[in-house]
């Protein structure tokens, strides 16, 4: 953007120009001119904010801001506080290396710009970088994650308002079959004609109780008392405890039957376990996750279920989804169940920071 100076351009920023006391901004990308009137002073200022927009440097840090704030508010310093947010919420190590990863992506874009310059224009075109080659669903991830990082943000002053809320969420085509209970129930019955007893239990429990396939590999006897099923989910820490008594009408089964089905005359501190020993899993050894995901996929196909096209066959995890809606059409809450936070939630339950566990009612 260096230019010779002249007499006449000594003194002013580059790209301006003065002719018969009239100054003209001109654009370096097209050499398209600007005028900017007869005020020398307006000119000038006007000149190096265009300069900061033509070269990528609007919204950084500047000396003026150092000196005048003496505090650092560039979106690095913002994003060393965030990562401290995250750290206190406790969250899976996978759900921490997923976040990491992102905020390492938002501080390439923005680390030395001031993040309350930081507009809606600017969020927008850096979410529209993966809209634009089709990848819907990590536009919507990392909308969702800017929208955490500037409430949080706004929650310490660091800014007055989200410039991502006003953004336009990416709508994400989801492409995996949802699961009914008629398919359920083909493949239940695949399971326990063409696999150890392991699978269709593990299908059951996580159909009456509705957790993650992670919680389920790590349930045992430990985790039953009071008549109840307590469980701490590994991926967001919440607790849940859920009555033994508590009935899935669609299937006729309490979690307590689920269990005690689940425990067979093999000593093991899993309800998902191994009854014999085969290859390398010995009797009452822990289901490796990875088996359950394979077990599962394998007598779906056994079930002769055909799938919509253009559609992924659902996995074990649907099963969460499928125990959510046959609970919410009996009644029960299964929001709770499940173990999320919302604002209707947080109307019904104590927000206890995790401290105390919330009961899923069992009618």
């Amino acid at each position: 953007m260096g230019r010779r100076r002249s007499t006449k351009t000594k003194g002013l920023p580059p790209n301006l120009y003065e002719r018969a006391g009239y100054f003209a901004w001109r654009d370096p990308r097209d050499s398209k001119e600007y005028g900017l009137g007869r005020d020398r002073r307006a000119a000038i200022s006007q000149a190096i904010e265009a300069n900061h927009e033509v070269e990528g440097t609007r919204g950084k840090r500047s000396l003026v801001d150092r000196l005048i704030t003496g505090k650092d508010n560039s979106m690095g310093a913002w994003c060393d506080n965030y990562l401290k947010v995250l750290e206190a919420r406790g969250l899976a190590a996978n759900s921490m290396k997923v976040f990491r990863s992102r905020l390492s992506t938002v501080r390439a874009r923005w680390a030395d710009h001031r993040i309350d310059a930081i507009t809606t224009r600017d969020v927008a075109e850096f979410i529209d970088q993966w809209d634009a080659r089709g990848k819907k669903r990590m536009a919507a991830a990392m909308r969702s994650f800017l929208l955490d990082v500037f409430k949080a943000a706004q929650a310490k002053g660091w800014v007055l308002s989200n410039p991502v809320a006003p953004t336009r969420t990416p709508t994400v085509e989801v492409k995996r079959a949802r699961l009914t209970l008629e398919d359920f129930r083909k493949i239940h019955a695949a399971a326990l004609a063409h696999h150890p007893a392991w699978v269709a239990r593990a299908m059951e429990l996580a159909l009456v109780t509705g957790q993650r396939r992670e919680d389920i590999g790590r349930m045992g006897p430990k985790d039953v008392r009071d008549g109840k099923l307590w469980v701490e989910q590994g991926k967001t820490k919440a607790k849940v405890c859920i009555p033994l008594a508590l009935r899935l009408e669609a299937v006729g089964w309490t979690v307590g039957e689920v269990i005690a089905r689940c425990q067979d005359n093999v000593l093991s501190r899993h309800f998902i376990h191994h009854a014999t020993t085969w290859g390398s899993g010995r009797a009452g050894a822990k289901v490796p996750l990875n088996a359950i995901t394979n077990a599962f996929a394998d007598a779906r196909e056994q079930s002769g279920i055909t799938w919509e096209r253009g559609k992924t066959p659902p996995t074990f995890h649907e099963l969460r989804s499928l125990a959510a809606r046959l609970y919410a059409e009996q009644g029960a809450d299964a929001q709770a169940l499940l173990g999320h936070k919302s604002p209707e939630m947080t109307a019904t339950y104590r927000d206890s920071r995790g401290t105390e566990w919330v009961e899923v009612k069992a009618g």
